[in-house]
């Protein structure tokens, strides 16, 4: 990273602290302080990795640096202000959104097209449908920010293909753009309303869920190495077991079971920091449970959008995160986790009136 890269980041992190401490939040300080002094390890780590020309050198560099400038914005936008905090959450969606349909096939750019021109308007109403949502949202109307995607959205879209007399390629179109606006702004948007529960809790949350990936990243690679010493060992070919070979090779149920255990034990930690709510305080069993929910489907979000992937025939969403690839790349577990997480806790804490 160059001294003036060093310099912008440290400052957006600094603020951070700074904001984070003006507004008395402990709990959040200290998980920044944690994520900071880790990806200092990770740091050190890739330069000693260069030094002895290690393989993975390169991709563990260019993965820590995007990931330096991931938490400084994601930080700074949490702890400054909630408003801040929506538009930046409603961003991410729409840059979400918008990578997605970048990737389907148009009928300028491919003749086997699953997107066409008439789409367009479909596809503006789904991006116009984000500021909705966030907007109900910031008002804490529960009620219609449940239901706008899943019912009013969904049964919108069909009603404009009528009324554009469409047929051939409906159901393909109506696929896709119902998928996209499922995962980016009614799964994904649950970030929004989780924002109301506590900046902790969304903090909580993704904390889990990027640790669970970068966990499942190295004990994939562990497990493998024992693969591969002892091929012939019955314990090696039950760890080497996959979860769906043609989809992920490299993804096992083994290293999947062992880093959903530790999420849900790492998710322990959080609990004397997250707020206390209408009823009551999170316990350390129902936390251990979440944490393991969020372990899981952090997995599952991953080999879905893996899925997507090879059948777009494309390795990664985008370029724009070195490293990581596309918005999407990083963000598809969050698209299980948030959610289910949200839900969890707002079924067990917040009562009915």
């Amino acid at each position: 990273m160059k001294p003036l890269q060093i310099l912008l980041v440290g400052i957006l992190v600094g603020a951070s602290a700074l904001c984070l401490v003006h507004r008395d939040e402990t709990g959040m300080l200290l998980v920044l302080g944690i994520i900071v002094a880790v990806l200092l390890l990770f740091s050190a780590t890739y330069r000693v990795m260069r030094w002895k020309q290690y393989p993975l050198a390169e991709e563990i560099q260019n993965r820590t640096l995007t990931w330096w400038w991931m938490i400084a914005v994601f930080m700074l936008a949490i702890a400054v202000h909630r408003l801040v905090s929506f538009f930046f959450l409603g961003f991410l969606c729409f840059a979400a959104l918008r990578e997605y349909y970048s990737l389907m096939p148009t009928e300028e750019t491919a003749d086997s097209k699953l997107l066409s021109f008439k789409d367009r308007l479909c596809v503006g109403i789904t991006y116009l449908s984000i500021p909705l949502v966030m907007y109900t949202a910031y008002i804490r109307w529960y009620g219609l920010f449940i239901i706008i995607a899943p019912v009013y959205l969904f049964l919108l879209l069909p009603m404009v293909f009528v009324i554009q007399g469409r047929t051939e390629g409906a159901i393909k179109s109506l696929g896709i753009l119902v998928l996209g606006f499922m995962f980016f702004v009614f799964c994904m948007g649950h970030c929004l309303f989780m924002i109301n529960l506590g900046a902790m809790v969304l903090l909580y949350c993704f904390t889990l869920t990027e640790a669970r990936d970068l966990l499942a990243f190295w004990i994939g690679k562990w497990i493998q190495a024992l693969a591969v010493k002892c091929p012939d060992a019955p314990w090696a070919r039950m760890l080497d077991f996959r979860i769906a070979a043609k989809i992920s090779p490299n993804k096992t149920w083994s290293a999947g079971i062992l880093t959903a255990i530790l999420i849900s034990l790492l998710s322990l930690i959080f609990v004397p920091f997250l707020p206390e709510f209408p009823g009551g305080r999170l316990t350390y069993s129902f936390c251990a449970v979440v944490g393991l929910s969020i372990g899981f489907l952090g997995l599952m979000g991953d080999m879905v959008f893996s899925m997507v992937k090879r059948d777009l025939g494309t390795k990664d969403f985008g370029t724009l995160l070195a490293g990581h690839g596309g918005i999407i790349d990083r963000i598809d577990s969050l698209i299980y986790t948030v959610p289910i997480t949200f839900h969890l806790v707002y079924w067990q804490y917040f009562p009915p009136n």
